[in-house]
This record gives C-alpha cells, sequence and structure tokens, in this order.
C-alpha cells in the first residue's frame, strides 16, 4: 500500500534512457497518465484509469517515458488485439 509519502517521492533521474522524461512524483505520473487513458478510453472511469496508471509505472522502464505516452502506447497495442 502506498503511502502519501510514496506518493509524492521524488524519482531518481533517469536521463540514460532513450525517450525518458523526468517526472518528479509518482502522483503527477499517475494523474498525467490516468488523463490520458480516460481521453483515450472514455468508457474507462478516472478510479480504474489511476488504478493502471499506478501499475504501469511499477515498471521502470515506462515510468521512465512521459506517461502520456505509455497510454498511448498502451491504446495502440489494445487495438492491434482486438483486429
Amino acid at each position: 500500500m502506498n503511502t502519501s509519502f510514496d506518493q509524492t517521492n521524488p524519482q531518481p533521474s533517469r536521463w540514460d534512457h532513450e525517450g525518458s522524461e523526468y517526472v518528479c512524483s509518482n502522483i503527477d505520473w499517475y494523474a498525467r497518465c490516468s488523463k490520458r487513458l480516460v481521453g483515450l478510453n472514455p468508457g474507462l472511469t478516472a478510479g480504474q484509469a489511476l488504478d493502471l496508471a499506478r501499475d504501469l509505472s511499477l515498471d521502470d522502464t515506462l515510468r521512465a517515458r512521459p506517461p502520456e505516452l505509455v497510454a498511448e502506447d498502451l491504446h495502440r497495442l489494445e487495438l492491434n488485439l482486438d483486429d
């Protein structure tokens, strides 16, 4: 379970990863990712999107990327699986 400290705990810089973007805290990353997820899939509730964003952020490689791009990649993947 995350505490309020964990949600605002700054992440170490990962500028060595290609396409990385430093987002200061987990809660900022969750909020940006979940906002984009809902924008791409209006059937998704804000709570579901926030839970999904939290799960995605546990992967260090994904967490180092801009959250909007992670959401868009997930959306593209879901579209390809539907074909």
